[in-house]
């Protein structure tokens, strides 16, 4: 290499970065950076290049991230690619093109049509390399950069012929057949000693870089015809098993191909599963809704401190069984109402650990082995062996499956009114020396403690009452009436808006709350000795939200809604160390048009209480009665409401307006700023 040679060297790089490198730092060149360009870019280079190359090796580069260098007047542009020749190239006819950047020329024809000469180029060239065809002048125009329009313009030169004056083009791309095992074919029916009307009167020429054919005749009948032939030995020369190779764009491989094998394969297979399920005839429970599948459960037993928690096993059937320590889990499907073809899952060990093992790839196989189904997880790709024709079918059925899922939004609103009252009066007797007194030998009676404590004759006597609104005691020291009287009254509104985005019939759950504690305690019963365990399990409470979507293609959703909302119970004593849990659970099925509104559910409680305490009877004299007790009167009313409220979400730009909306609902709960007071002027 001259001592002008360089070294390239980058590593994921900014496509800006590459640009201010090779055109600023290296060509000391002016550029412009359209808004728009983007892509990173890994290149490096083995030896030093000269620095000629620099430029080329950039417009490689950028075309790689769809972008495009223009030269103009002062320097160079960078701009996306799709942007590049509207507005930004003129064709040039034989004058001396600038050193680099993409460009547009045009090349007059002289014997073969420029339509014709369309198809015969369009193998070779660029998606979007030609700009225009004028059949009326018989002209092209190319764009690309001037290495790929010098190439251009030998093929053009090398078709451009007068043999080809009036002929017609055609070019079929192979499906199934290659193209060099196809030519020996085609000569035998159309070489000039075929077999067939139309033999020598075509002439063949083979791209296998793209597996195409071009086809030339003199006659554009001729052209259909051969195409039908052409089309019917492409099908046939494919007739064996061959293999196809599909990137999944949306779905999980592995469940586009169970789908595919239930209908082509009748379920035939092994792999691995895809974990235990509850078995036939079993269901999950949790604390308020037995639905809610994803709910943690109370007081589950699987796979915990020597207890054992068993599913299903057996023909068609998915389960899990396990026991205590260092108990070995496993994980086992049939082929009846099972996952297709799934025949058995790995077993695994540890403490207390009873669940099955995953695979990365499942395999299916049709009875007679013409259809062979595989998908790799880890690429999200299926390879599928099959016929031609089977993979003509297959193909529609995927491209029908392989859809960009619908999304659903769900705003939850749970609202909660509570009104609480109380009112208490009445009166209260005290009196002092009468705690501790006793009777001496004669009968005499001998006064208790003379301290200045004073007990309540009724109720929990006098220092509770201690700093109520309205409390006033009287008579003498040793015996004192007090009269009371309190009234409260509460009001309390709550509201919940849990909201969250769930693909279309997926499970999606939210919660905000608390885990709670919940000591338990297993004895076991042996001859002579008992053993107990302890064990800690921590139970969700709080907002608990669990749905799933479904959306049918009139924009109604179809919702399986689990709502529960949870908290402890300050109130109720505790149950053997454990607290009580207040819950308000609703499960419920429900179908609303997108955007729509829907209550699930609605709670109105009201409970009522009388309490009077007084010395019997003489508290229910009437008037006077009042004097010796006290009435407690309680009212506490509860109403809840549960409305919910989806919206789909098609596509990328409606995903946006949701996230949008959020950040607005978000940004509107930052506190107010107070402008700073203006500083005071001398």
């Amino acid at each position: 290499a001259g001592k002008d040679a360089v070294t390239f060297n980058f590593e994921n790089q900014p496509v800006q970065a590459v640009v201010k490198a090779i055109l600023g730092d290296l060509l000391k060149q002016n550029y412009t950076i359209v808004p728009g360009v983007e892509g990173n870019i890994s290149f490096s280079t083995a030896e030093p290049v000269e620095q000629e190359q620099a430029l080329p090796i950039l417009e490689t580069l950028l075309g790689w991230t769809h972008n495009a260098l223009v030269r103009r007047a002062g320097g160079y542009v960078v701009l996306p690619a799709k942007d590049a020749v509207a507005g930004n190239l003129v064709p040039s006819l034989g004058a001396a093109a600038p050193g680099g950047g993409l460009q547009a020329r045009l090349f007059p024809l002289r014997y073969i049509s420029a339509t014709e000469m369309q198809k015969l180029i369009k193998p070779f060239v660029g998606k979007d390399a030609v700009l225009l065809v004028d059949p009326s002048r018989n002209l092209l125009v190319l764009a690309g950069t001037p290495q790929e329009l010098a190439d251009d313009e030998r093929m053009i030169r090398t078709f451009d012929v007068d043999w080809l004056r009036g002929t017609s083009v055609g070019v079929f791309n192979l499906q199934y057949a290659r193209v060099a095992e196809l030519m020996p074919k085609l000569d035998s029916l159309f070489g000039e000693h075929g077999s067939t009307p139309l033999a020598g009167m075509l002439r063949f020429i083979p791209i296998e870089r793209t597996n195409a054919l071009v086809v030339i005749s003199t006659q554009a009948d001729y052209l259909r015809e051969v195409g039908e032939w052409i089309g019917k030995i492409d099908a046939g020369g494919g007739n064996q098993p061959q293999l196809f190779v599909y990137d999944v764009r949306n779905l999980k491989a592995s469940d586009l191909a169970r789908y595919l094998a239930q209908i082509y394969t009748n379920g035939a297979g092994s792999g691995g599963d895809s974990g235990g399920q509850v078995g036939p005839g079993l269901g999950s429970g949790t604390l308020g809704s037995a639905d809610n599948v994803n709910a943690n459960p109370l007081g589950s037993t699987a796979g915990s401190f020597g207890n054992t928690g068993t599913g299903a096993m057996g023909s068609g059937m998915n389960g899990a069984v396990g026991s205590g320590f260092n108990s070995g889990g496993e994980s086992r499907d049939g082929s009846g109402n099972g996952q297709p073809g799934v025949m058995s899952g790995n077993t695994t060990t540890g403490f207390g650990n009873a669940g099955g093992s995953t695979e990365t790839s499942q395999q299916y196989a049709s009875s007679d082995g013409s259809v062979r189904i595989s998908s790799v997880d880890s690429n999200n790709q299926l390879l599928i062996r099959a016929r031609p024709s089977q993979w003509e079918e297959i193909k529609r059925a995927i491209d029908k499956l392989d859809n960009v899922p619908m999304q659903v939004q769900i705003e939850t609103r749970i609202l909660e009114v509570k009104l609480t009252g109380a009112f208490q009066f009445g009166v209260q007797w005290y009196l002092k020396g009468f705690i501790g007194s006793t009777v001496d030998s004669n009968g005499k009676f001998i006064p208790g403690s003379t301290t200045a404590s004073q007990y309540g004759a009724l109720g929990q006597g006098g220092p509770a009452y201690g700093g109520e609104p309205f409390f006033y005691s009287f008579l003498n020291h040793n015996l004192q009436v007090a009269v009371r009287a309190m009234e409260t009254s509460g009001n309390t509104k709550t509201l919940s808006a849990p909201s969250m985005v769930v693909m279309n019939n997926q499970i999606g759950k939210i919660q905000v709350g608390d885990s709670i504690p919940i000591n338990q305690t297993t004895v076991n019963t042996n001859i002579g000795t008992d053993t107990s365990y302890s064990s800690v399990q921590y139970l969700n409470t709080g907002v608990i939200l669990s749905v799933r979507p479904r959306i049918n293609p009139g924009g109604l959703v179809y919702m399986d809604v689990s709502q529960q909302v949870s908290q402890r119970d300050a109130a109720q004593p505790l149950v053997n160390g454990n607290p009580s849990i207040s819950q308000r659970a609703l499960s419920t099925q429900v179908a609303v048009q997108s955007g729509q509104t829907v209550l699930l559910g609605g709670l109105i409680q009201q409970d009522e209480g009388v309490t009077n305490t007084g010395i019997p009877g003489l508290n229910r004299i009437p008037v006077i009665g009042r004097l010796f007790g006290s009435t407690n009167r309680n009212r506490d009313r509860t109403e809840l409401i549960v409305l919910i409220t989806p919206r789909i979400i098609r596509n990328s730009d409606e995903a946006k307006q949701v996230t949008d909306e959020y950040q607005e609902k978000f940004e509107s709960l930052a506190p107010l700023r107070t402008a700073a007071p203006a500083e005071a002027k001398p």
